[in-house]
């Protein structure tokens, strides 16, 4: 393990207790999809490293563009050894159920665009959307799909350039915020990582669960974050009139990507 592995490990795991959260540091299945954008190549491959290293089960899947640039060689090299090629058959919905999280190192505008419109047009869009269904964390690299950042420098993109089309790409990655994808810069994705391998792993909620969590808001007028810490990454969490959050449970709140609606 690096020394930075270890620096972020041992940060994640401080940050959790301090912030009253139970530390779960069992290990984890994880489904790791790359597409073809260079953007998030290199903490992709360093999170493989972290995640075999730890024993964690990991499954990459590989989309035709990732196949030829990033190549299944350079992912077995960085220590996977389950990998999906293009045209390879798999049960994706089984792949869903089976995973504990899911990470999207190298997202592109084009993949961004098809998950916005809720195309399960492939495996890997099949994969990233089935996940949100079933409430499983979705971890991404945002800056390859960016156009105002890296997406936008790999055409020459300069500034005040395409002012609507930068709006309507940077509109998907805002949809794919609004679905419950945890979108990150490159820079923080292996600490966000870390931090998502320690949380709880709890079965999904079914909506009928939702009100009971806004109930304990009703009754004792504040929401902690012991009330959150079960629902899933993205979902709907309605407060009665008056309720309010603890600081921990705002912090929560933000890291989750909840959706807080006023009554």
């Amino acid at each position: 393990m690096t020394d930075q592995a270890l620096i972020d490990k041992i940060v994640a795991r401080v940050l959790a207790l301090l912030g009253g959260q139970p530390v779960d540091a069992s290990r984890r299945s994880v489904l790791m999809l790359f597409s073809g954008a260079s953007t998030g190549y290199v903490v992709g491959m360093e999170a493989i490293r972290r995640l075999t290293g730890a024993e964690h089960a990991l499954t990459v899947v590989l989309t035709p563009a990732a196949y030829h640039i990033i190549t299944p060689e350079q992912v077995r090299k960085a220590g996977a050894a389950r990998i999906i090629a293009p045209g390879e058959w798999v049960d994706a919905p089984g792949l869903v159920k089976q995973a504990d999280l899911v990470l999207i190192p190298t997202m592109s505008m084009n993949l961004a665009a098809r998950l916005a419109l809720g195309l399960m047009d492939s495996l890997i869009t099949t994969l990233a959307l089935g996940s949100l269904l079933a409430g499983k964390g979705v971890v991404t690299v945002k800056d390859g799909a960016d156009p105002d950042g890296n997406a936008g420098l790999v055409f020459g993109a300069t500034d005040g350039t395409a002012p609507l089309l930068r709006q309507t790409l940077a509109g998907h990655l805002g949809t794919l915020s609004d679905y419950g994808m945890e979108l990150v810069a490159e820079a923080d994705f292996l600490f966000t990582v870390e931090q998502r391998l320690l949380a709880p792993a709890s079965p999904m909620l079914s909506p009928s669960a939702l009100p009971a969590a806004a109930a304990v808001a009703r009754r004792a007028g504040f929401v902690t974050a012991t009330d959150l810490q079960a629902l899933p990454s993205g979902s709907a969490l309605r407060l009665a009139a008056g309720a309010r959050l603890t600081p921990q449970a705002q912090d929560l709140a933000r890291r989750l990507q909840l959706r807080l609606m006023l009554e």
